[in-house]
């Protein structure tokens, strides 16, 4: 977006405006770059222009926490720059962004020149997104506590999953050793799969609420991914009247196989849900090499995720359109991703959603 049509620029009347507008310089940031700490010295203004800032205070353990992002019209780093205080937060790059640095001394020089109409307006829009961040904070604090607690929740079904898993393992596998027919055999294989996602799913939970993603990475080919997936769609959504299409694939990549499946089958259910009831449903699944990547992308031709979800699609307890479910699921696929090094993101409109995974084809 342009410098002089943002919402800070906007406080003012047109002239100061102009004027502020024309000492603010771009710089640009990549991800998880940090762009000042807390305790840092309040020296500038920041407005966001594109991409997206993560303000994170550390709590009494030392970790960091979000208490609140920052997208494009938002600004921040005022409130130091302001009353000459330490940064009270910091703040981190939450992807590449590009943003707009407004030193501490034009500004308070034209705000010692503004009328106390123009003063009063900002410092009303500042108590304004101080509230929101104070709300976003708690929101914050009781979003983690539910984390623990599902944490809890999944090491407790671990350690009962355990016992019934083993015996529907050791049992399939006798059927398996006893049975020799191709279609037994093939059963048999399908069942102990199921069983290996099923504590899997379990185990991924217990690792999201844990904070960590244990991977294990080995090259190997996408095409067995998409050949599993398919398996377990195919039946099910041609009964829903969906169409499911995936593209072959020839490419070879650095992946957790079941990892990376877990998070397409995510993909895939949220797209039968958002696909409901409509007649010529279809859903896509393709990949493609760019450079030293592999794009992967599932689309649908659903309605759309609802705007008012969608800047906080991949967080923890988000949630849409669905009667069950946790609301993690998209929130441990971003988590699965980033820790293969890659990125996922997604664009929607009304005539459908695609998600976008991007991974590195070298480790």
């Amino acid at each position: 977006m342009d410098v002089r049509s943002h919402r800070f620029i906007s406080h003012f009347p047109a002239q100061q405006g102009a004027r502020l507008a024309k000492a603010v310089r771009l710089v640009r940031f990549p991800h998880a770059a940090v762009i000042f700490p807390e305790g840092g010295v309040s020296d500038c203004v920041y407005l966001v222009l594109h991409g997206r800032v993560a303000l994170t205070k550390k709590n009494p353990g030392g970790t960091p926490q979000i208490i609140a992002y920052k997208g494009p019209d938002d600004y921040f780093g005022e409130l130091g720059v302001l009353d000459g205080s330490t940064r009270s937060t910091a703040a981190m790059a939450d992807g590449p962004v590009q943003l707009g640095r407004l030193a501490q001394k034009p500004l308070l020089q034209l705000l010692a020149q503004s009328s106390w109409h123009t003063v009063l307006r900002l410092f009303s829009h500042i108590s304004e997104d101080l509230r929101a961040t104070n709300a976003r904070f708690v929101s914050e604090v009781v979003r983690k506590e539910k984390i623990t607690l599902v944490g809890e929740m999944a090491n407790s079904m671990v350690h009962d999953f355990r016992g019934p898993f083993s015996t529907i393992k050791l049992v399939t596998e006798l059927i398996a050793k006893h049975d020799r027919q191709a279609k037994t055999q093939e059963l048999c294989a399908i069942i102990l799969r199921q069983v290996s996602r099923l504590s899997g799913m379990v185990e991924e939970v217990l690792d999201f609420a844990r904070g960590e993603t244990r991977l294990r990475l080995k090259v190997e080919p996408l095409a067995g991914v998409f050949a599993e997936l398919q398996e377990a769609n195919i039946v099910e959504l041609g009964r829903a009247g969906i169409k499911f299409l995936i593209k072959p694939s020839p490419l070879q990549l650095p992946l957790d196989s079941d990892r990376l499946l877990r998070v397409l089958q995510n993909l895939v259910t949220n797209a039968r849900e958002a696909l409901g009831q409509k007649p010529g449903g279809v859903i896509t699944v393709t990949a493609r090499r760019v450079k030293h990547h592999c794009f992967i992308t599932v689309a649908d031709n659903g309605p759309g995720v609802p705007r008012q979800v969608r800047s906080t699609l991949f967080e923890p307890f988000v949630s849409h359109g669905k009667t069950g479910g946790t609301g993690l699921g998209l929130a441990i696929a971003k988590a699965v991703i980033e820790a293969h090094r890659g990125a996922i993101d997604f664009k929607s409109t009304r005539a459908g959603t695609t998600f976008t995974i991007q991974l590195p084809l070298i480790l």
